[in-house]
């Protein structure tokens, strides 16, 4: 009885996440939204999570964060710069980044050698996302002269919320779960019913 109102307690809790994640898609902080880093310095993004972000510089630099877990993979680390921001840098002068990107995906040499970053201009898509707790590298990037605030964005490039089509199976799926088990429970109580008359 316990283990029958859990499932269906579970079932009911990814249907509405799949509900609202295909309703977000449409209508709310899932869509893609798109801002220029200067509109992302002047104004923020709001509460949008997947954005792009057009005329964006990359200095070349970053920095990888090895996993605590070895079954989880690191992380490239690395700052997000507008024109002006990446000539002071240029000069050597400190910048405060207000967009740190990551990604897990990238060839492992890249690292030692040093260029899983090109230097250039860039239009950045990703979800907004914070470092997970053991790949945070924000010392490093302060190393390299980046000042890092509490307001800064991070976000996992490349990275696409749940398609559409994915979260409606989510939706089906959980709907046909919790009815399986509903009828099943009854199909037995009758059973047992029928049984006890007998």
């Amino acid at each position: 009885m316990i283990l029958r109102i859990l499932i269906i307690l579970g079932c009911v809790v990814v249907f509405i996440n799949g509900c609202n994640s295909l309703i977000s898609q449409h209508f709310g902080t899932h869509k893609l939204r798109v801002y220029t880093i200067e509109q992302v310095q002047e104004s923020g993004i709001g509460d949008a999570d997947f954005i792009e972000v057009e005329d964006a510089f990359l200095s070349g630099d970053f920095v990888f964060k090895a996993a605590k877990n070895p079954s989880n993979p690191g992380a490239i680390i690395y700052p997000v710069l507008s024109a002006k921001q990446m000539v002071a840098h240029g000069k050597g002068e400190n910048v405060a980044p207000d967009i740190i990107a990551w990604t897990t995906d990238f060839p492992s040499q890249c690292v030692e050698a040093g260029n899983c970053i090109k230097a250039g201009t860039i239009s950045l898509r990703g979800i907004v996302r914070e470092l997970p707790n053991d790949r945070q590298g924000q010392k490093q990037l302060a190393a390299k002269g980046y000042d890092i605030g509490e307001k800064v964005i991070y976000i996992e490039h490349g990275q696409e919320p749940l398609q559409w089509y994915w979260n409606l199976l989510l939706m089906f799926g959980a709907a046909a779960v919790a009815f399986g088990v509903e009828a099943y429970g009854h199909v037995r109580q009758r059973k047992k019913r029928m049984k006890n008359q007998f």
